[in-house]
């Protein structure tokens, strides 16, 4: 019998010098995590990105519920991504894309203007 994991969603925003391509920031991102946590602890976060712009500076992540605290900690560490330092603040977690969405995106609104 198959347990399902609950997921979690990270909304973080990205604070730069310069716009961070999303390969890059991916790579930057497993990496730090297979440093800090290795090979069997990255295995186990289930880590995959929903949603990335560029332009507007943030992104989506989707974690297992058990990772959460693992995947929150490598985006506070990362401070460089491809030679081009930046700062990855995470603004709210939820079990849904929508909820995260209708419960913090006015927080991305509010940044931008």
């Amino acid at each position: 019998m198959e347990i399902k994991e609950n997921q979690r969603y990270i909304l973080f925003k990205i604070i730069a010098e310069e716009e961070i391509d999303q390969n890059q920031l991916i790579k930057v991102l497993w990496r730090q995590l297979f440093q800090l946590y290795g090979e069997f602890g990255t295995s186990q976060t289930g880590l995959w990105m929903i949603e990335y712009d560029k332009n507007r500076g943030y992104g989506i992540i989707r974690t297992n519920t058990d990772a959460l605290p693992m995947v929150r900690t490598t985006l506070a560490i990362i401070r460089q991504v491809n030679g081009k330092r930046c700062i990855l603040v995470t603004l709210g977690t939820s079990g849904t894309i929508k909820a995260l969405k209708k419960k913090h995106f006015q927080k991305i609104n509010k940044d931008a203007q």
